[in-house]
């Protein structure tokens, strides 16, 4: 949590501006499911599809964030950076289209994230899921932890370790059997975005990400868990904290800490306390 927030930057404002691109980006992305055809290309070095709708998503969210904070930084997986990313500046961290495969293929598991990070802390995050047309957006400012669904309070989780479900990527649970490592029902999905929401949302749901990801997949629904009180857990039981200059994202359980703990216990981690 940051613990000094930039009062050059009127976060507020932000928020509400950072919502409504990200509602104009799913609106954008909704418009190219309706249409017969969806224009596709592959990224270099074997890292998936890429399709209009992830670019019509970018160039909205690029369009609309970077005026927010005079000076911000951009980071998206589809676009190249406006300029060099310098540590401690603000900056967008930005994933417009995260589950293109599930896109593709017809799955509504897939979401627009949006990152904020000043001063090397992410402080704020939109996600957008545009088949269910929702908004969900965290606050991490001082001493503000605010979460919200489409304008409207979210509560904290109750972080009581009462684990129920586990949410896993779709690869892990059709090809890694993850299900038969644990003594709860696995629940798979293609998103981390969405499993992010998942895990922030739904009080004995953790998620376990065997990776790789990368920061963009991540930021903004984990400042969306951030704020109703959850985090991301390594594997070795310490705090994974992201930032812009770390691109790839290690193995994390991602809900309630005490949830998380739970977990990782399950899978063998050994904790001091």
């Amino acid at each position: 949590m940051a613990d000094t927030p930039d009062q050059t930057i009127d976060i507020d404002a932000v928020r509400e501006g950072a919502e409504e691109a990200v509602r104009a980006a799913s609106a954008a992305i909704r418009a190219v499911l309706q249409q017969r055809t969806v224009k596709v290309g592959y990224k270099d070095f074997g890292e998936g599809p890429v399709t209009e709708a992830d670019y019509a998503a970018d160039a909205i969210l690029r369009e609309r964030l970077v005026p927010l904070i005079e000076g911000a930084r951009w980071l998206s997986e589809e676009s190249s950076e406006v300029a060099p990313l310098i540590r401690g500046e603000p900056t967008w961290v930005v994933d417009p289209l995260d589950g293109t495969r599930e896109f593709l293929r017809g799955l509504p598991e897939f979401g627009v994230s949006v990152g904020l990070f000043v001063g090397d802390e992410l402080v704020f995050g939109v996600v957008g899921l545009p088949v269910q047309d929702e908004v969900y957006s965290g606050l991490i400012w001082g001493d503000r932890l605010e979460a919200r669904k489409d304008g409207v309070p979210l509560p904290l989780l109750p972080n009581d370790g009462i684990v129920e479900q586990v949410v896993v990527s779709r690869h892990d649970y059709e090809d890694r059997r993850i299900g038969y490592m644990l003594p709860w029902k696995s629940y798979p999905v293609g998103s981390a975005v969405l499993k992010l929401v998942y895990a922030a949302t739904r009080p004995t749901h953790v998620y376990f990400s065997t990776g790789p990801r990368s920061v963009w997949d991540v930021a903004g629904g984990a400042a969306l868990l951030m704020a109703t009180g959850g985090m991301l857990m390594m594997v070795n039981g310490k705090t994974l904290r992201l930032s812009p200059q770390q691109i790839g994202i290690p193995p994390y359980a991602a809900g309630a800490p005490a949830d998380c703990r739970v977990l990782l216990s399950e899978l063998g981690v050994k904790f001091d306390d």
